[in-house]
């Protein structure tokens, strides 16, 4: 949410006249090209009418546009400030629109429901409680469930990695659709079943993968290279 928050400060500045910048040759069109396009796609977004879904959509969007927004600030941008806040958008934005996407899978799955403590609709803020009420509120930890065991017979999926963090177990794949989890083609940040699956593969390797829900988590559960 701080990236947003930080490029709807940044994009208000847009509209008023920069007195001392010097742009690189192509900027005022880039920049012109970047707001009808962000004017466009909203005026034409068709929303779902369900609360929760159309607030993910445009928050998406939202995401989507300042990435585009930033891109464009480095592309053409000389001050080194706003292009470090640029490049702080693209490094934190990616996580909000992968925990978005998540959401959306989460809900077409045909066991999913609402939390079960979340407010009726329209009933505004979250309550804010005090650290002591927290606290008192708060239930005991619950000892870690055994991780499930893969379930067999699961599509194998093209995709090509993207990033492999050893030290977190996970691995970004810009993959094709998977059937089972009814998700589109995307990228997307998983989980793997076995750490010693990353240690298999490297970032631009053409892989196939299984990815299942495994303990409420999206999980890859299979990985091999493509030959």
């Amino acid at each position: 949410m701080r990236s947003l928050l930080f490029a709807l400060a940044f994009a208000t500045t847009l509209a008023a006249p920069a007195v001392e910048a010097q742009p690189a040759k192509g900027a005022p069109a880039a920049f012109e090209r970047l707001r009808e396009v962000m004017s466009d796609r909203f005026k034409g977004m068709k929303l779902a009418g369900d609360p929760d879904r159309d607030f993910a959509a445009i928050l998406m969007a939202q995401y989507e546009e300042v990435i585009f927004l930033a891109k464009t600030q480095l592309e053409y941008g000389g001050d080194r400030q706003l292009r470090q806040f640029a490049q702080r958008i693209l490094d934190e934005t990616p996580k909000e629109i992968d925990a978005l996407k998540q959401w959306e899978v989460r809900t077409r799955e045909p066991g999913y429901r609402a939390q079960p403590d979340q407010p009726p609709p329209g009933s505004g803020p979250l309550d804010r409680k005090g650290p002591a009420e927290v606290a008192q509120a708060a239930p005991a930890p619950a000892q870690a469930p055994a991780s499930a065991p893969a379930r067999e017979g699961l599509p194998l999926v093209s995709g090509t990695v993207e990033k492999v963090d050893l030290a977190a177990g996970k691995i970004t794949i810009d993959h094709a659709p998977i059937p089972n989890l009814d998700m589109d083609s995307m990228t997307m940040v998983f989980r793997v079943q076995d750490a010693g699956m990353l240690k298999t593969v490297k970032p631009r390797d053409k892989v196939r993968f299984t990815a299942d829900r495994v303990n409420g988590q999206i999980t890859v559960t299979k990985i091999e290279k493509r030959r």
